[in-house]
């Protein structure tokens, strides 16, 4: 028998004259970060170290080239088998150092020992849009491509749902199952869902973490002061193959154009003397001047003094 508990909360709270409220969505629908603002100036994308826990240093560029490496060995699908994986591994430990989003609340909570049977559990956290209208909890939840959010159900071991009016990304679609069987929730207002799979004991226990991570996760932080949207801006970026590094040794902006001239109206170029005929015991002959250069097997003075003729009237003569 599944026992299905249903509970509902309202975050709202005001500290240094800030709203906060939380929200989340589904990731199991696409979200790819078309509502986030433009970041300002502070905000624009940097150069990024971070230290894993074995004191390895990683840094953004080192990622980029990861992903790099990741899409020239899909051009080869089933031959570097071994390669990709390893490559995989490497992406997926240098992203959880580099863009780990602090979600702890001190220690982890310890769970105790199972007691009961295991029922579904639910929480509701409704979102308060109607004091931040502007602001896109959605995409912030979320993070690209739903990468904020899986880590947010790892470390919480609970599923995360956003139901509710303005869950869904098209609005049309949205009107149109409106009142339809399985859609009931798009008369509710926009909230987030939280499921969790356990005994009651246990599930108590990982439903107040995964609701006091969502509070702290979806605190709208002041414009240009805002660490986990920077973190999730660069991370997009470098999924799109978008990201460029601040600290590049040569700028576009830098260099210098330089006039390209033609070579025909320059020095003619050199001509090359047929060793044909030559005596292979002679010496070489010293270079000539006009570039002539000749055979290093003849040394004859009035061969040489014919050839540096021809140049000459070569050099004269008018381009056609």
């Amino acid at each position: 028998m599944v026992v299905q508990i249903n509970k509902k909360h309202e975050v709202k709270s005001v500290a240094n004259g800030i709203s906060r409220s939380s929200s989340c969505s589904s990731f199991e629908r696409d979200h790819d970060f078309a509502e986030l603002p433009t970041p300002n100036r502070s905000q624009r994308l940097s150069s990024v170290q971070s230290r894993s826990s074995n004191g390895r240093e990683y840094s953004v560029e080192y990622l980029a080239d990861l992903l790099k490496e990741q899409k020239q060995l899909q051009v080869f699908p089933g031959c570097f088998l071994n390669i990709e994986r390893l490559v995989n591994d490497e992406i997926a430990r240098v992203r959880s150092v580099l863009f780990q989003c602090d979600f702890s609340n001190g220690d982890k909570p310890k769970l105790p020992g199972p007691v009961g049977n295991v029922s579904l559990f639910t929480e509701k956290v409704y979102v308060p849009v109607k004091d931040h209208p502007d602001f896109n909890f959605v995409g912030r939840i979320l993070g690209p491509r739903g990468m904020t959010a899986k880590q947010l159900e790892q470390e919480t071991g609970c599923k995360i749902m956003v139901r509710g009016k303005g869950s869904m990304r098209d609005r049309k679609k949205e009107e149109m199952n409106r009142g339809r069987r399985n859609w009931e929730h798009l008369e509710d207002e926009l909230h987030v869902l939280i499921h969790c799979e356990e005994t009651p004991n246990r599930a108590k226990v990982k439903l107040q973490n995964a609701i006091f991570k969502i509070k702290n996760l979806l605190v709208p932080a002041p414009e240009g002061s805002d660490e986990l949207k920077r973190k999730q801006l660069m991370e997009l970026a470098l999924m799109n193959g978008t990201y460029r590094p601040t600290s590049q040794r040569y700028s576009p902006q830098l260099v210098t154009p330089v006039s390209l001239f033609s070579p025909v109206r320059t020095t003619p170029a050199p001509i090359i003397v047929s060793p044909s005929g030559a005596n292979p015991l002679s010496p070489a002959a010293p270079s000539t001047p006009n570039q002539v250069v000749s055979s290093p097997f003849w040394n004859s003075v009035d061969y040489n003094m014919n050839l540096l003729m021809n140049q000459l009237n070569y050099a004269a003569a008018p381009l056609n």
